[in-house]
């Protein structure tokens, strides 16, 4: 029986109302993720920005570039518009004209998508931190390669409005390159593990290790770069202090844990480097710095590279005691129907003979008659 004219109108009707709504709902979704990320883009550039001594734009670490490279892996590259914002509500706010901060920003969203862009085409994408090799392409692509881009564009527009005299070029070019560098590679591994794997698979005994783990790695810190405990010379080379327990915690733990550590780590560096503090300690501020974000940089890319190289470790020594179990297993009684010869496995099911052998061995089978059975199917003459 044929719909009367006015029910196809009202079926088409709220068919077309319902795909509006949802248009409208991830129009709102999308308008919301670029106002947060604008937002966030825009505090940490505040902050980022204090550390500023060799030119008020040109910071020692500039966290918006791991921000920025974490949100377009996370988001994709239709998050640009963000970036941009926020890049250039930073730079307006702060110095220059609204055509060198517009080249500013665009420098620091293409920055973003080139370092993400990079990472999906050759490091792995989202699951860069789970291999060592794909952590050193992250390194040398995201954090070395693409930071050259926001470096290049933003002081070729400070040098052309004015604002940055030409014989400075090349130091005001290291310093926001270096602050980059160190920005992608200290706060966008923390962000991407975070956001990737959210669950909490620590016990009791498990979380209060690494509770003292960082504890002790907080106090090494202060140690080192904070002044703790009063020592008659305040500037003792001590970072070596620091290295068995980013070690060990890369041992116990996983990729997510030690990003967190550097993050916790490089923060309190830089803070007691500029409090005067530490073995970092030089004539001026920008030296200081300078030294600091080679001992972070390195520091980050050892411990994190580690931290891999332990997984992957764990995940071999698991699969070889699967191997192992499923070799004993063929040394030991093997329970087999003798109705259908299916064989029972460990968990108590019941396998095919040839599926048993083929994953417990290297074992491959081929198929045909025995003489007793070829007798037994010819028909009686």
């Amino acid at each position: 029986m044929a719909c009367p004219q006015g029910t196809k109108r009202s079926v088409r009707s709220l068919a077309q109302s319902h795909q509006t709504g949802s248009v409208s709902l991830s129009y709102v979704r999308y308008v919301s993720s670029l106002a947060a990320v604008a937002a966030v883009y825009l505090v940490f550039g505040k902050l980022g920005l204090a550390l500023a001594f060799v030119h008020l734009t040109a910071t020692t670490v500039w966290p918006p570039a791991g921000i920025a490279l974490a949100a377009y892996l996370l988001l994709g590259h239709r998050i640009w518009p963000g970036i941009l914002l926020g890049a250039f509500l930073v730079n307006v706010t702060t110095t220059g004209t609204a055509a060198t901060s517009a080249g500013i920003a665009a420098g620091n969203t293409l920055e973003g998508l080139l370092g993400a862009y990079l990472v999906n085409r050759f490091a792995g994408g989202l699951d860069v931190f789970r291999r060592g090799q794909d952590i050193l392409k992250f390194t040398a692509l995201a954090g070395v390669v693409a930071t050259t881009v926001s470096a290049t564009l933003g002081v070729t527009s400070l040098a052309l409005g004015d604002f940055a005299a030409r014989s400075d070029y090349v130091s005001i070019w290291l310093t926001w390159w270096l602050g980059d560098m160190l920005g992608a590679l200290i706060f966008a591994p923390p962000i991407l593990l975070w956001s990737v794997n959210r669950t909490w698979p620590w016990n009791r005994r498990q979380t209060f290790e690494a509770m003292a783990l960082f504890i002790l790695l907080f106090a090494f810190a202060q140690a080192v770069f904070g002044g703790w405990p009063p020592l008659t010379v305040k500037n003792y080379p001590l970072t070596f202090l620091l290295a068995p327990v980013l070690i060990w915690m890369a041992f116990r733990f996983r990729q997510r844990e030690i990003a967190t550590a550097n993050l916790m780590l490089c923060v309190l560096a830089i803070r007691g480097t500029l409090h005067g503090y530490g073995p970092f300690v030089m004539t001026s501020p920008g030296e200081s710095i300078l030294l600091l974000q080679t001992f972070m940089g390195v520091t980050a890319l050892m411990s994190i590279t580690v931290a891999a190289i332990f997984s992957e470790l764990r995940r071999l020594f698991g699969e070889l005691e699967d191997a192992l179990s499923d070799v004993k297993t063929l040394k030991g009684l093997v329970p087999i129907c003798a109705w259908c010869k299916k064989i029972r496995n460990a968990g108590g099911d019941w396998e095919e003979l040839e599926a048993y052998f083929r994953k417990r061995a290297d074992i491959d089978f081929t198929h045909g008659i025995c003489p007793g059975c070829l007798e037994k199917s010819k028909p009686n003459s």
